[in-house]
């Protein structure tokens, strides 16, 4: 005969409710540390892929419509649409940068499953040695040509059914699906007179690009660091932001307005830690001595900050869907328009300096150009109104052509 449970054992009662608590417990934490688990496998897998063996979060999202991927990797792919040619019309000043830029082209040409159909160079130079460089490079390609005509071509090609994308000659890197980034925002936004790349430390998104974490404290090299282990050759050809050695120079130093390159070839370093308002960009933010962030410093701290985050593959920082109609002047170093809004593009543009854009930038009414800003691919764009004088002075043309020789060019340069 079975013994029956004496319910009023208060002691053994009490014994089981411990034990169902203690066992209530590790279920719950156990469902809470896989929850975790999933949270950031999921953040991870959004954000850096490939760190993973697969993307996790292909599972929960269609990142083919994400806008912070375009068309890039574990995005798919957008093919080039057909019905219309797509020309870049090419400004062209110098030919040590567009020589660059002549590599991120030929990757672009539709025989090599890109986007362009020509390549049309518009020359502003009558440098002898540029020109002859230039007539070499198109007899070379049978895609490139040379417009006939004046320096103002790039904005007064009248073929209606042709995009074209300008780009400056000066552009130093973009990203491979920029191109079609642009041309598919375009076409999903017929109203929008031209649409930008997200060109760094350009126009309207100069104050963007100078966020801390997007841009990085670098300084100038004041004085020559030699690194005997390494040869010059081996120098020459580094792009790397990991190879630089560290900023050193005294406690007090800050770059000012005004301030010269130390040296030709110097290049800008990282200092152990920095105060709030020793490099350019915080400088020109908290300090009334600061240089303003159109000065040759900011730009040269903005490049190394780049070629630092392509390096270590954070370029998502720059990174936004789209901009419509922004307050302030979008650089025209790189945008995609159909030949009808060329002219009015022209009006708009031209030849203007950036103060002359910025004072005509929003009319009496208050009405802004119909253009925007898609923040999906990224341009660099190495400007030529900083020359000997400022970005000349550092080896960062170098670094972009090493960076262009070893990922890009399909030729030596």
């Amino acid at each position: 005969m079975g013994r029956s449970q004496n319910l009023d054992d208060l002691e053994a009662n009490h014994d089981d409710e411990e034990l169902c608590t203690w066992r209530d417990w590790m279920v719950v934490l156990s469902w809470s540390l896989l929850g975790y688990l999933c949270i950031i496998l999921t953040v991870l897998g959004y954000y850096n892929p490939s760190l993973l063996p697969f993307d996790p979060t292909s599972l929960f999202f269609n990142k083919d419509i994400s806008p912070f991927f375009a068309f890039s990797r574990g995005s798919g792919h957008f093919p080039k649409p057909h019905g219309f040619k797509i020309v870049a019309l090419v400004p062209f000043d110098y030919h040590e940068r567009t020589a660059i830029l002549d590599c991120y082209l030929q990757q672009n040409l539709v025989h090599n499953h890109g986007f362009l159909d020509q390549v049309i160079f518009i020359p502003q130079t009558e440098d002898a040695v540029s020109r002859q460089w230039l007539n070499s490079l198109v007899r070379q390609t049978p895609e490139y040509a040379i417009s006939l005509s004046g320096r103002d071509m790039d904005w007064k090609f009248a073929q209606e059914n042709v995009m074209y994308i300008r780009i400056d000659g000066d552009v130093v890197f973009l990203e491979d699906h920029t191109i079609p980034t642009i041309v598919k925002t375009k076409l999903d936004n017929p109203d929008a007179m031209m649409v930008s790349a997200n060109v760094v430390n350009e126009g309207a998104l100069s104050s963007l690009h100078s966020h801390p974490g997007v841009a990085l404290p670098y300084l100038p090299e004041l004085h020559h660091v030699e690194q005997p282990s390494r040869s010059k050759s081996q120098l020459s050809s580094d792009w790397r932001a990991s190879s630089l050695p560290q900023w050193e120079g005294p406690a007090s130093f800050r770059v000012q307005k005004g301030f010269q390159p130390p040296f030709q070839g110097h290049r800008w370093l990282l200092p152990a830690g920095a105060s709030s308002d020793r490099d350019p960009i915080a400088s020109s933010v908290y300090t009334e001595t600061g240089p303003t962030l159109q000065d040759w410093t900011v730009s040269a701290q903005q490049h190394y900050s780049f070629l630092d985050h392509l390096e270590s593959d954070t370029l998502s920082r720059y990174k936004f869907p789209m901009w419509v109609n922004p307050t302030e002047p979008v650089s025209s170093s790189f945008g995609c328009f159909w030949g009808k809004d060329a002219e009015a593009l022209g009006e708009i543009f031209g030849h203007k300096s950036n103060e002359e854009l910025s004072k005509s930038w929003t009319a009496a009414d208050g009405s802004r150009p119909n253009v925007t800003i898609d923040g999906k691919g990224l341009v660099s764009h190495y400007s030529a109104r900083l020359g000997a004088d400022g970005l000349d002075a550092t080896d960062l043309l170098e670094r972009y052509r090493a960076y262009a020789q070893e990922r890009v060019c399909r030729q030596t340069m």
